[in-house]
């Protein structure tokens, strides 16, 4: 993700937290909590955030010390982990379990929990089916299409059932004269290509070995990355590929340049929207060679736990406990364009509505768990870009980008013990 570095230093991010919430050290006996937010300043959640910020202030009387960064926001937090001085609250962004769990007060007494989709268990239950954070966003990925591109290409979209399905589907957008794939190496675009395909592409033996520490090079290579070279081969990707970011990607979506991009959904599209509003543009569910469609989901970015060494544990449970009544939680999710992790919640989804409703509401496709969060070890995110990219731009064959995975694989395995 391409995303400004919003850290000010100290002093000026005491100061622009007590702007935002109008509190005052002196002359008060409530705490003043902190809370850090994976979150850059142009993002249309902050001034709901804020907002809600001084509701609480005037509720209970509770400062909320905000800073948010993208950039250094793993590395901070990472720091911040080993001197045993993290946040009151954070944003674990989609690693509540295999990264944040040990450091995190389990939510499963809170009110809302209830409430919390039952999709989401796979993704931010622990074995015990302990909860660690609230999930304002609910991430529900598919593939991104532009419709008008699809239908003069004589595509229909409901019928896209398999790869050999999507694959017909590029040659006929191909035939059109429309870039079939949109895809950025500047960003994580490569790796989400990957993670979706493998997100239910092996069978339960190859996902115990991916578990249980052997990565199986032949089913990366064969299962996976084999569908990347087809399509670069023959000529599907963007030409601008290795230059574009994620805002040409939306551009080319929003403009009928191109036709489908595999990356998660609902922020791409938003910012196709935002450059042309009139756009047909929607998500469709990810092919199955083996059963039925799918969508990947999991544990949003804006998501929250309270730290299990907070000194100020009661007002943070009250925060986010506050932060997860619905009209709050509808507010920030209804500002990102995403989905709500809990079920009392209503979400205006705009334009990404109707695929919401016919993929998403009824329920009858399976999510996926994001693969690289459940079946990988932490830390190989980035080895997941580079050698797909290495693919895309012919660097690599799928054997020997599949074997660079292994060694990073192991690697970590080896560090984490």
């Amino acid at each position: 993700m391409n995303t400004k570095t919003l850290r000010a230093g100290a002093a000026a991010a005491v100061a622009a937290a007590l702007l935002l919430t109008g509190c005052s050290a002196s002359g008060s006996d409530k705490p003043t909590i902190t809370f850090s937010l994976y979150m850059t300043a142009d993002s249309a959640a902050k001034p709901v955030y804020e907002k809600l910020i001084d509701e609480f202030m005037d509720k209970t009387g509770i400062a909320v010390d905000m800073s948010y960064d993208t950039t250094n926001y793993e590395n901070n937090i990472k720091v911040q982990m080993a001197a045993g001085n993290l946040p009151d609250v954070f944003a674990t962004h989609g690693w509540s379990v295999l990264r944040y769990s040990d450091f995190l007060e389990p939510l499963d007494d809170q009110s809302w929990t209830a409430d919390v989709n039952p999709a989401l268990d796979e993704s931010m239950r622990d074995a015990e089916g302990h909860l660690y954070a609230l999930p304002v966003e609910y991430t529900v990925a598919g593939i991104a299409v532009n419709r008008a591109v699809l239908d003069a290409a004589g595509v229909d979209e409901d019928s896209i059932a398999t790869w050999d399905d999507f694959d017909d589907a590029l040659a006929k957008v191909a035939a059109s004269g429309v870039t079939p794939i949109t895809a950025s190496g500047k960003s994580s675009s490569a790796g989400n290509m990957a993670d979706f395909i493998a997100s239910n592409a092996f069978t339960d033996a190859q996902l115990t070995s991916f578990s249980d520490g052997e990565f199986d090079t032949d089913a990366w290579a064969d299962q996976v990355l084999s569908h990347v070279k087809d399509w670069t081969d023959a000529g599907y990707i963007n030409p601008d590929y290795v230059s574009a970011s994620l805002d040409d990607m939306a551009s080319q979506l929003a403009q009928g340049q191109a036709a489908f991009a595999l990356v998660p959904a609902s922020s791409i599209l938003a910012t196709a929207l935002q450059l042309n509003p009139s756009a047909d543009i929607g998500f469709i569910p990810i092919p199955n060679d083996q059963g039925d469609r799918y969508l990947v989901g999991g544990e949003g970015i804006h998501s929250f736990g309270v730290s299990k060494a907070s000194k100020n544990k009661d007002a943070a449970m009250k925060f986010v406990d506050f932060l997860a009544e619905p009209d709050n939680a509808g507010a920030i999710a209804s500002a990102l364009g995403s989905y709500s992790g809990l079920t009392n919640v209503e979400v205006n989804l705009g334009v990404l509505q109707s695929s919401y409703d016919q993929w998403v509401a009824p329920a009858e496709l399976p999510t996926k768990p994001f693969f690289d969060r459940v079946y990988l070890p932490n830390g190989i995110w980035n080895t997941m870009i580079a050698t797909t990219d290495s693919v895309i731009t012919g660097q690599a064959t799928p054997a020997d980008a599949a074997e660079q995975m292994k060694i990073q694989y192991d690697t970590l395995r080896s560090q984490a013990g």
